[in-house]
């Protein structure tokens, strides 16, 4: 079971629709259940969608939000 850090949902309307799959890969390799990271890595996946026009988060996506995090 997820921990509560892992599931935004609530956090950001991006992660609304977002895959429980993606939810949990964006988790294991960026935020690894620390809610302090979600923010940065929903800026960096929000300029992606933006980019791509892309409707929904997927790991692709992802991926390229990984690789601008600090």
């Amino acid at each position: 079971m997820p921990s509560p850090c892992s599931t935004p949902s609530g956090f950001h309307p991006i992660w609304a629709d977002a895959d429980p799959d993606d939810i949990t890969f964006a988790d294991s390799h960026a935020a690894h259940g620390n809610l302090r990271a979600w923010p940065q890595l929903t800026a960096h996946t929000r300029t992606a969608l933006a980019r791509t026009g892309r409707p929904r988060v997927d790991q692709e996506l992802l991926r390229w939000a990984f690789s601008r995090l600090v």
